[in-house]
């Protein structure tokens, strides 16, 4: 589950300055395409706009989320790698078994896993917020 954006401009900057080799306020700037003042000012307002950690997320392959967060992956192949391997495990389930062994997988994840299944539960209740970061920022 993703996690509600916590904008702390310090936090953030120190994620970008840990993960790229940026290093100054000047450099961001040349990223982001804002002054070096309008971000000195983001700065002393405590905001970071996802708009920049996303300019920098694509510039050094790094995910909005993770930035605006510290939450998560940090970079997109880490998803990918996430992705295949769920993906050949679902394979898996259905060359060995069909639906049978897919509806049995899912099963053993939510025994194993009991926060997934109660995550599950909430979104199919409609009782998740909804108030986490979207992922369609994702650089």
């Amino acid at each position: 589950m993703t996690s509600i954006i916590k904008n702390n401009f310090e936090e953030i900057w120190g994620r970008i300055k840990q993960e790229t080799p940026l290093k100054n306020l000047t450099e961001l700037a040349e990223i982001t395409g804002i002054t070096q003042s309008g971000l000195s000012k983001a700065k002393g307002k405590n905001n970071f706009s996802a708009s920049w950690a996303y300019a920098v997320g694509k510039k050094y392959g790094l995910l909005t989320e993770w930035i605006m967060t510290g939450e998560g992956p940090k970079r997109l192949e880490e998803i990918k790698d996430m992705l295949s391997f769920y993906e050949e495990l679902e394979q898996w389930a259905r060359e060995t078994g069909g639906s049978k062994n897919t509806a049995w997988l899912k099963s053993q994840i939510e025994s194993f896993f009991p926060m997934f299944k109660e995550w599950k539960q909430r979104k199919e209740s409609g009782l998740d917020s909804g108030e986490h970061f979207p992922s369609s920022k994702v650089a």
